[in-house]
């Protein structure tokens, strides 16, 4: 358990201050339960790590989202190299739909299915 006070409440966000004197901000809603603020409370406790030898005091960065591994997978089929080329890119299908109607664009579809077949067994 972590103890924490309530120091202020402004603009829906309560500021907490742990024992340890680090403090965080949550951001509260009209329909949490105290369980729920015990929570994020918890959620935000003060914690113990070790830095890593890349960071120290006064280092600058820019945040920003981990790419996404990349993971190696099998050679996309040739059939549907072929269909994607034909589909062309999302914007240029919602183009064809838009102008020409969703109708239209199933017989488009099935045209470049007839055109370049899944070979049996795949």
């Amino acid at each position: 358990m972590t103890q924490y006070t309530v120091e202020k409440i402004e603009n829906g966000i309560a500021t907490l201050r742990y024992a340890d004197d680090s403090w965080a901000e949550i951001v509260l809603a009209s329909d949490m339960t105290q369980e729920d603020l015990d929570d994020k409370a918890w959620d935000f406790r003060p914690k113990v790590g070790v830095a890593p030898s890349f960071i120290s005091v006064g280092s600058k960065s820019t945040a920003s989202q981990k790419p996404e591994p990349v993971v190696e997978s099998e050679e996309i089929p040739e059939y549907l190299q072929n269909r994607q080329a034909a589909y062309g890119d999302v914007a240029s299908q919602i183009e064809y739909i838009t102008e020409n109607g969703l109708d239209a664009w199933q017989k488009h579809v099935s045209e470049i299915k007839a055109k370049y077949p899944k070979p049996s067994g795949d």
